[in-house]
């Protein structure tokens, strides 16, 4: 994977260096034998110099378990709110803590997913019925 293509995926999932750290870490424990302890710096400077060749592949299963938590958290929101009316609300978060201490099963998944997907089924809603939900920000603990 070029640096240029880990940098532009990295942003069309709409994660932080730091975000997309995490996530890589929760999802792949172990790259080529080692544990993987990497961090938004590591990051940031495969996005200039390009990642380690052994975590290519590991790069794109992260990115593939992304896309796929997106879709089916979309789906499941999606049918939660519906049939929508106009007062239906869907929260979203401003942290990681926060997000955590609302959906514990949930740790180490980036807010951020749970953001988008939140906004996709929004989306569906208002495509399929016209119905505009309301987003409630819940702001970041103590």
């Amino acid at each position: 994977m070029t640096p240029i293509e880990l940098a532009t995926r990295r942003r069309v999932t709409g994660l932080t260096s730091g975000e997309f750290a995490r996530l890589f870490v929760t999802i792949e424990r172990k790259v080529g034998g080692e544990s993987a302890h990497w961090d938004a710096s590591d990051v940031e400077s495969w996005e200039l110099v390009g990642p380690p060749a052994t975590a290519d592949q590991h790069l794109n299963d992260t990115f593939a378990a992304a896309n796929e938590f997106v879709a089916t958290l979309a789906k499941r929101l999606y049918r939660m709110i519906t049939p929508a009316e106009e007062d239906t609300v869907v929260t979203v978060f401003d942290d990681d803590v926060t997000f955590w201490a609302e959906q514990p099963d949930l740790g180490g998944i980036p807010h951020a997913l749970w953001n988008i997907a939140a906004l996709q089924a929004i989306e569906w809603v208002r495509q399929e019925s016209g119905v505009v939900c309301t987003l409630d920000v819940r702001p970041a603990i103590g």
